[in-house]
């Protein structure tokens, strides 16, 4: 969009030029600037006069109301300024006022042309200044790959919106913070080049489409902010329908078609907000909150803060929580589809905070997950995993790894050493690991697979058939298994389609010579299908809750 013709913000000028200010714009600045030049002249004067006279070094005193005029009224200014102070201590100026001596002409007449090369050079530097200046600010606001507005051009425009309604009411607005999810792996793989044309695609279709007025931004490499007119969720939310139909179609770039996910979240501007740094900070908690919960949009709303707050202090806790053992393994039991027998469990972390009450995991390990404090966290499970199959021969355990811990090589190459000095076999011991780990990083995540299984490991890929590329994992890494997850359970009594899926995934997996779990068995009729389509193990409510310890030591006794 031409920001200079369809702008939908207000400009510095037009709140500047607005009614109630068309005067004092006008006029108030030059005015004063002449006032001050004009004070600065006549207090030069008077303490050259009171002083002595030209003869003293009291004259250049004028040099200041000529370089202020250079830098006010650029090289028109200057040279008034130079030539009425070269007058005022021109030929009515005495040289030495107590002997009423005057100086020749030659002498005021040089001073008045030191005075003009002064003005003339100081005007020229002041106005390469400003160009340089608006040369950088343009760099600084405009995107050179896109055109758009950058962040700070956001920031500004925000910052003139919100002033502006001090003095008059702005019509209602809203901010739309957009993420194109994918736009990271297009320029992993297709180049930079490739990458901003979809930006380009996606910020002119969007800008088409949209029919309310509006402003689009660069906000990010992988970002847009769009300021539109909106004054309830309702009306943002339809704007965000049509940024994600439009944004979601098919850019061509090099005849190849290329499409990327829109998520995004936004924040209604209030008549009482000042600060665009906030405006922008609820809209991106909106953002944020809408990834987390795997959504396409969220609107801001206040409890948002609330909660991100409560987290944030629960996870400054966590640290706290592993000195003070307030953290130990459930387990939830495995069975065997072909025997029914109990043949191992996966370690699950609770919590369970001083007042004895479970913090629930969702609340604390996505944000554990994907910070270094998944270190000390998967360290503390492998070390109580180990302790109770060793203190109570347990069967194979297994215990979940995140993307973080994958791509520790300390932690990856020192394993097995690790998990042997509590007397366990690696073999003991599987590591689950989902399919964000091998997106992140195909070729790190190969390494530490194989590594981990070089020391005796099972690995097996979590949460299968939820991603759009698991299956080109299967042949290239070096898996043991894989379990398939709950998604795919919960229709399988009702749905053929359900079962067709669920026997294709099945019968590649055992052909790759995979051991098969299936997650999210709740019902004998899903147990008798699953078994009879061929998986290996089960594992679900239908069997077990997962347990503390001591209630899964003595589940097992029973089988």
């Amino acid at each position: 969009m031409d920001r200079d013709s369809n702008s939908y913000l207000p400009t510095f000028e037009e709140i500047w030029h607005s009614p109630k200010w068309f005067y004092l714009a006008r006029f108030s600045r030059p005015f004063a600037g002449c006032l001050v030049v004009i004070a600065f002249l006549a207090a030069g004067t008077w303490v050259v006069y009171f002083t002595g006279g030209t003869g003293y070094a009291f004259p250049y005193l004028f040099l200041l109301p000529v370089l202020l005029s250079a830098v006010w009224f650029g090289l028109p200014g200057a040279i008034l300024g130079a030539i009425a102070g070269g007058l005022l201590l021109g030929p009515w100026m005495p040289q030495d006022v107590s002997t009423s001596v005057y100086q020749s002409t030659e002498n005021w007449l040089v001073r008045m042309a030191f005075f003009l090369l002064i003005g003339i050079f100081s005007a020229g530097l002041f106005h390469s200044l400003r160009q340089a200046n608006q040369r950088h600010m343009q760099a600084l606001e405009v995107d050179k790959k896109t055109g758009l507005g950058t962040q700070a051009a956001l920031i500004r425009d925000l910052d003139r919106l919100l002033r502006k309604a001090d003095q008059q009411r702005p019509p209602p607005s809203a901010i739309l913070l957009v993420r194109m999810q994918d736009l990271w792996e297009i320029l992993q793989a297709l180049g930079a080049d490739s990458a901003e044309q979809v930006v380009r695609d996606i910020a002119r279709r969007v800008g088409q489409n949209i029919e309310v007025p509006h402003q689009i931004y660069r906000f990010s490499k992988s970002e847009l902010a769009i300021v539109c007119s909106a004054a309830t969720q309702e009306e943002v939310g339809s704007i965000f329908d049509i940024v994600q139909k439009t944004g979601e179609e098919e850019s061509i770039v090099n005849d190849i078609p290329l499409r990327v996910q829109i998520v995004a979240g936004s924040y209604i501007i209030q008549e009482n907000d000042r600060n665009a740094e906030i405006v922008i900070n609820r809209a991106r908690t909106g953002l944020s909150v809408a990834i987390e919960n795997n959504a396409p949009y969220r609107g801001y709303d206040p409890m948002f803060d609330q909660k991100t707050a409560e987290r944030v202090q629960l996870i400054a806790r966590v640290r706290d929580g592993l000195a003070n053992h307030e953290f130990q393994l459930f387990y939830q039991p495995k069975i065997c589809l072909r025997s029914g027998q109990h043949v191992g469990s996966e370690a699950l972390l609770r919590w369970f905070n001083q007042d004895g009450r479970m913090v629930m995991p969702g609340l604390f390990m996505p944000k554990v997950e994907s910070t270094t404090l998944i270190d000390p966290v998967t360290r503390f499970v492998i070390a109580r995993a180990c302790e109770d199959i060793k203190a109570h021969n347990l069967m194979s355990v297994s215990i979940n790894f995140a993307i973080n811990n994958l791509m520790n090589p300390s932690l990856i190459n020192d394993l097995g050493r690790t998990v042997r000095s509590y007397g366990v076999n690696p073999a003991s011991l599987e590591i689950e690991i989902t399919e964000g780990a091998l997106i992140q990083d195909p070729v790190q995540a190969n390494v530490a697979v194989g590594r981990l299984r070089d020391q005796g490991f099972k690995v097996s890929l979590d949460d299968f058939g939820t991603g759009y590329s698991s299956f080109q994992y299967l042949t290239h890494l070096p898996l043991s298994g894989l379990k398939i997850d709950r998604a795919f359970v919960e229709n399988l009594e009702v749905s053929a389609d359900v079962r067709t899926i669920m026997d294709s995934m099945i019968a590649m997996a055992l052909a790759l010579k995979l051991e098969v779990t299936v997650e999210g068995i709740e019902t004998e009729e899903q147990h008798k299908i699953v078994a009879d389509l061929g998986a290996d193990l089960a594992q679900g409510f239908h069997y077990s809750r997962p347990m503390p310890l001591p209630e899964y030591i003595q589940w097992a006794k029973g089988r």
